[in-house]
Formats: structure tokens, sequence, C-alpha cells
């Protein structure tokens, strides 16, 4: 009987001592990772269900955005955009940026992001920029802001800041089905006389259960815990999926031709071919209708393509080559595509990747977070803006007396 005792008193002493170091493990990374012991937690969600493009940001909200790269406090103003509130137009040029998580500036605070940087570099006494970005909005959600709201605000100049490592495939439903496991944004096709018809079922559905469950979905315990966050990111690094597909979640825009052999659902090059030919097909249809409705109401419009780790970071490609061995990738390929485009539609081409690439390649570094997060850090904010300022005086975009 006292052996027993023995055996299960040292089992529990084995078992706190465990639990112990556990709790100090989460503690240093807590601390290491966000600064503090407590999680930054919102009391409300920062998203509101919108009725064509499924969500949109909660007005007049501030809350806190915290990955284990950064925590970062966002404010959005009474219109619902991130930024200063919007005063009615006056003397000032006024430019519209539309896009999505990187131009709105996940995990970078709002003094140093690429809308706010601009307007300094132009001279905000003259001119000021309105974020008009949402984080995971595909390009059809940015028309309809655009259309719904971005226009209202009289700008002078409307730029698209195109994503291309999420736009194009999210903004087809054949392609989105292949490449993310929710369907809840609105999409676009082209009927067979090539007329842009836009889909706003999965939206609307979406729409309707945020409305019946409005309450924040808070994560569960483990769930919020940073040794489970890094736990999943190692697990997920040697998990196979039908997502882990790089024919879709890289894809045509850094391709030089479609691996077969990486398939995760047995496709051919020619199926993944026919599905981007369409989704690109569409994306211009949707770019080319914001044209023409920004300079409906008296806007020059221009675009952008944003620039992803994968088209800077040459130690991220060979990282990329080594898990994908039979890829043949061609980084600058949509930079391409868009120079081709824009000169067929008439709409001017802002070079946001040289300024990256020529920093990288100068030994600047640290321009991309790196643990679970991926997006621009405040130093390549603002070298883009920098490089973008001087572009619209070059292209004479923007009419600004000095």
């Amino acid at each position: 009987m006292k052996t027993k005792k023995i055996i299960w008193l040292n089992v529990m002493m084995l078992l706190g001592t465990i639990g112990l170091m556990l709790v100090l493990n989460e503690a240093v990374l807590r601390l290491y990772y966000w600064g503090s012991l407590a999680p930054k937690i919102n009391d409300e969600n920062p998203l509101v269900p919108h009725p064509t493009r499924g969500f949109a940001f909660r007005p007049g909200m501030t809350s806190w955005h915290q990955e284990l790269d950064f925590t970062v406090q966002v404010h959005v103003n009474g219109q619902g955009l991130r930024g200063p509130e919007i005063q009615p137009k006056g003397a000032k040029k006024r430019i519209l940026i539309v896009g999505d998580s990187t131009t709105y500036g996940s995990g970078v605070s709002e003094e140093n992001i690429i809308p706010t940087l601009l307007g300094t570099e132009l001279g905000s006494s003259r001119v000021d920029v309105v974020n008009g970005s949402f984080t995971t909005y595909n390009t059809v959600q940015e028309l309809l802001f655009l259309e719904e709201e971005g226009l209202l605000f009289e700008p002078d100049l409307v730029l698209l800041a195109f994503s291309p490592n999420t736009d194009i495939q999210a903004n087809t439903l054949s392609l989105q089905q292949l490449a993310q496991k929710h369907n809840r944004r609105p999409y676009a096709a082209l009927s067979p006389q090539g007329e842009l018809l836009l889909d706003l079922t999965y939206a609307k559905r979406f729409y309707q259960d945020q409305q019946e469950n409005a309450e924040i979905r808070k994560a569960s315990f483990f769930k919020g815990l940073v040794t489970y966050t890094l736990l999943k990111k190692y697990v997920k690094g040697f998990k196979s999926s039908k997502w882990n597909d790089p024919n879709m979640f890289i894809g045509w825009p850094f391709l030089a031709e479609f691996s077969p052999e990486h398939s995760t659902r047995g496709m051919s090059a020619q199926d993944y071919q026919v599905l981007w030919d369409d989704g690109w097909q569409v994306t211009k249809a949707l770019i080319v209708r914001m044209r023409d409705e920004s300079r409906s109401k008296g806007a020059k419009f221009a675009m952008m393509v944003m620039a992803p780790k994968l088209q800077v970071e040459k130690d991220y490609q060979q990282k990329v080559q080594e898990v994908f061995p039979h890829l043949k990738l061609d980084t600058s390929r949509i930079n391409r595509a868009f120079e081709e485009f824009g000169k067929e539609a008439g709409i001017p081409v802002l070079d946001a990747l040289t300024p990256l690439v020529e920093a990288w390649g100068m030994g600047e570094r640290g321009l991309y977070y790196n643990v679970e997060d991926e997006h621009m850090t405040a130093k390549a904010h603002k070298l883009v803006a920098a490089s973008l300022a001087q572009q619209i005086r070059d292209h004479h975009l923007l009419e600004v007396e000095e």
C-alpha cells in the first residue's frame, strides 16, 4: 500500500512539474511575442455584416489586431474605413486607394501605412488619401465598395492596389472553391457574350448568417495559446492536404507553367489553365468596370500590383522550391501581364515591386513578417509609398500646385 502511495505521489509530482513547465513556457512565449502576459481582446467583433459585400468594418471602432509578429491598435473612422475622419471634399486633391489587407496595413500602425505615408510624401496640406482597403476583400468586393461608397468621397484619383497572391483565385467561384474552404464573398463571371455578371448569393447568405449570429466568436482556450499557434504552424509544415496545392495558392501569377506533379486533386496542367484563364479574364473585366465608374465621376484611374514576399525575398523563393521541387517559378509574370493589360485598357500601371526588390538586393531585410504573418512591415510600406509618390508625379496623375 505504501509503495502505491509513493508511486501515486511521484506521478502527481511529475504531472505538476509538467504543468508548471507548460505554464512557464507559455508565459515566456507571450512575453517574447506579445510583450505582455495578457492577450489583447476585442469586446466587439471588428466586422459587421454587409448586404452585398458580406462584411465590412464596424464604424467608429478601435480594436486590436494581435498575431505572433505584431500587436497593433486599429482605428476605424465613422465612415467605416481605417484612418482619420474623412472631411467633405475641399480644395485638396484626393486619392482613394482601393485594396485589401496590404494597403489596409495589416500589422502596421496607421501612421506607417502606405495611404498615410503617401499623403505625407505628396504634401498633406495639398493632398489627402482615403484608405478604402479592407482585409480579405477580393476584386468584386472592392468594385462594390467603389460603386456604393468610394466614389462618394469625390476622389481625383482612384488607385487600385491589386494583390496577386489572392485576388484572382478569390474572384470566381470555380477558383475560390479550390483555393479556400469558405465561400462567403460575392463572385463574378462572364456571360457567353462577355458581359460581366456579379453573383451575390454567397455574400447574402453570409450576411444573413452573421445577422442571426452577431455575437463575437471567441476562440477556445487552447487556440488562444501561443504554444498552440506555434505547434499548429510546425505541424502544418509537414501536413499535406487538398488545400496545399501550389498550382492554386501560388498559381498562375507566379508560375512559368503548372505542375501536375504537385496537384492535390489529380488535375492536369490544362485543367488549371482553363480555370486561371477564366479567372484572369473576369478580373480584367472587373478592373475595366472600376476604370469606367471612376472616370464617369471625373476621377483618374490607375493600378498597381502589390508585391508579396515570394516576389522579393530570394531565400523565401528557395524554400518554396525545396518544398515543391517540380515547381517552375516566374515571379514577375503577373507584373508583365498587368503592363500588357494596362496598355490595352489605357490604365496607368504603377510599380510597387521594384523599390522592394532593389532594397532587398542592397541588403535590406525585415521587409515582411515571418512567424504567423507574411504582410509587409512598416519598412516596406515606407519604401513603396515614397516610390508611388514619385510615380504619381511622373505620370501626372494628380495635378498639385507646389
